[in-house]
């Protein structure tokens, strides 16, 4: 029966000369070369510290014990030879157990290369790189053995140097903290290979790239892996989904709320003038027109129109976007209109914001009051007008939109072109097609449909019944309504809240004389008796809440009413004790 090769025996055979330590620096292994190249006799050796009795070698190892790496091609004199020494900490269970200490003699020529400067400086040039690396670096041997790891890779897999080097990336696999491993994957194929691995004690996304480096006979000597974080931009990824989603969400939710005004309010068009008109949208929205210009008195439906082009166009699938020039700052509008990138101003939101005319990509872009655009801004839209494409405040990238522009204003932009107040060429290129909404005083055969529609839609909007006769109509022809649809519409809104009576007439008398309408039937027979203004004021108060809080369920409905804040119907109530 053969006898069995114990490890004591390897180490005594092998051809470097091998010297172990426990972890105080005490000699624990000598092995027969060591001998041969020491001209000692390890009995004499065993158990001494290594500080007494090798102090060329006790540097070299007690830097290994007390940093816990190896320490690798230190050149040193040793008696009358020069030997490259090798040192591996010794790892168990319990911890740091002790340092193998091993070299050879290294010819004249070796010893030459080592220590001269070019060399010396290539090696710290080496290890400087890698350890300057904000990837993470790992070297494996052709078996799979762990070389070196960098910091950058400690920092970003959770793990120390110590732990890993001289292991073989196999057993890594099984503490579960790595879901694969590139060398691997490196080592099955022999060629450079690349995955997504995701590290479960950082939870962190690694990009990790395995290059294998080969010898002079083309074998796989070392394995280079490259580790770079993709949390972050994953997280980018993740969010920017997410922004796309709710980008999508408010452009479907703004083109619906603006098109719910059009199904709510129809263009009347009892009048010649207004049948041209909407007789010639019809056919700019079939054409697919652009760069329309509505122009019309403040009330008189620019906006509804504006709709009403987009709704009858082909691009009725997609966005319908409205801005008033005039109602924002001049300082945001140009953010407003074509967005943003981060930190482009102070209190930019951190991930910028679409503009928008992104939002209107593939639909209709209306922008109301432009008269009172600022001239700074009208230069870029008159760019956006010529290219089809915009830069972001504070961006470089050129954005492409392609969406249909229609303008509206009721200004006389000539006239702000004469006073440097309005870009002549801007003004051309908006007003490719023109559309005149005449006032309501000279369209005043609209006026009766305009009466019948918010009668009967403000009937059901408020649970009434409320008539009007023909005669009372016929008589509001004669009024100029200088406020055009919008002064009619608020007249009938007001009137089917506040009248007593089953019809308008009473109410709507004055306004057929020419004369703005009654506030309210309110009865005066419970005021008092001397006629004290203050008193009168405050029980005609007290009747107006009662008649409102009649017809409304909640006090915010009260308040659109009274039009007056919720806050203030809330004070007025409990003042009157209602």
């Amino acid at each position: 029966m053969n006898k069995a090769i114990s490890d004591k025996d390897i180490v005594a055979c092998l051809s470097s000369a091998i010297i172990a330590t426990d972890e105080h620096g005490r000699i624990t292994h000598v092995n027969r070369e060591s001998e041969k190249k020491l001209h000692l006799v390890a009995p004499e050796l065993i158990g001494e510290n290594i500080a007494d009795v090798l102090p060329v070698l006790a540097t070299v190892v007690m830097e290994c014990l007390a940093d816990g790496v190896q320490v690798m091609d230190k050149l040193v004199e040793l008696v009358d030879l020069q030997c490259v020494i090798h040192v591996n900490p010794v790892w168990s269970a319990g911890g740091l157990v002790g340092a193998v200490l091993s070299f050879n003699v290294s010819d004249m020529s070796e010893v030459s290369v080592r220590k001269s400067d070019s060399y010396k400086e290539l090696n710290r040039q080496l290890k400087t790189i890698i350890g300057a690396s904000s990837d993470g670096i790992w070297v494996c041997n052709a078996k799979g053995v762990v070389v070196t790891i960098n910091s950058a890779s400690e920092s970003l897999n959770g793990i120390k140097a110590r732990d890993v080097i001289g292991k073989n990336v196999s057993n890594l696999l099984d503490n579960n903290n790595f879901d694969q491993l590139v060398t691997t994957k490196v080592l099955e194929s022999g060629q450079q290979e690349t995955i997504v691995q995701h590290v479960k004690k950082t939870n962190r996304l690694l990009l990790c790239t395995g290059t294998p480096a080969r010898d002079e006979s083309g074998n796989v000597a070392l394995i280079v892996v490259n580790e770079r974080d993709m949390t972050e931009l994953e997280n980018l990824r993740t969010k920017f989904e997410q922004n796309k989603k709710i980008t999508a969400k408010f452009k479907e939710e703004l083109s619906e709320l603006s098109l719910r005004e059009l199904e709510q309010n129809s263009i009347i068009a009892d009048s010649s003038q207004m049948q041209q008109i909407l007789q010639k949208s019809k056919k700019l929205a079939h054409i697919g027109a652009s760069n329309i210009l509505i122009l019309g008195a403040s009330g008189t439906g620019k906006g509804l129109l504006a709709k009403s082009i987009h709704k009858n166009s082909s691009r009725r699938e997609n966005a319908f976007i409205e801005i008033n020039c005039a109602a924002i700052p001049e300082n945001l509008l140009e953010a407003e209109l074509f967005g943003f990138e981060r930190g482009a101003f102070s209190g930019a939101a951190e991930v910028g914001k679409v503009g928008l005319f992104e939002l209107a990509q593939g639909g209709t872009i209306f922008l109301d009051e432009i008269g009172d655009m600022p001239l700074n801004l009208q230069t870029k839209l008159l760019k956006y007008l010529d290219d089809k494409q915009f830069r972001r405040l504070g961006g470089t990238k050129e954005i492409k939109v392609e969406c249909s522009t229609i303008s509206a204003t009721n200004r006389n932009l000539q006239e702000r072109v004469q006073d440097n107040l309005f870009r002549e060429d801007l003004f051309y290129r908006l007003s490719s097609f023109t559309l005149e909404i005449p006032s309501l005083c000279d369209r005043r055969d609209d006026i009766p449909g305009l009466v019948h529609f918010y009668l009967e839609k403000y009937n059901k909007k408020y649970n009434r019944l409320i008539r009007v006769s023909a005669s009372v109509v016929a008589q509001l022809k004669t009024y100029s309504f200088p406020g055009n649809v919008r002064e009619l519409k608020n007249i009938i809104e007001n009137g089917v809240v506040l009248s007593e009576d089953a019809t308008l007439d009473r109410y709507l008398a004055n306004i057929g004389k020419g004369n703005p309408p009654l506030v309210t039937n309110v009865d005066l027979s419970t005021a008092s008796a001397d006629m004290d203004l203050s008193a009168t004021l405050n029980e005609v108060e007290k009747q107006l809440l009662i008649k409102a809080k009649q017809r409304c369920n909640t006090t915010r409905q009260m308040s659109k009413v009274l039009n007056i804040c919720q806050s203030t119907v809330v004070r007025k109530m409990q003042k009157h004790g209602l």
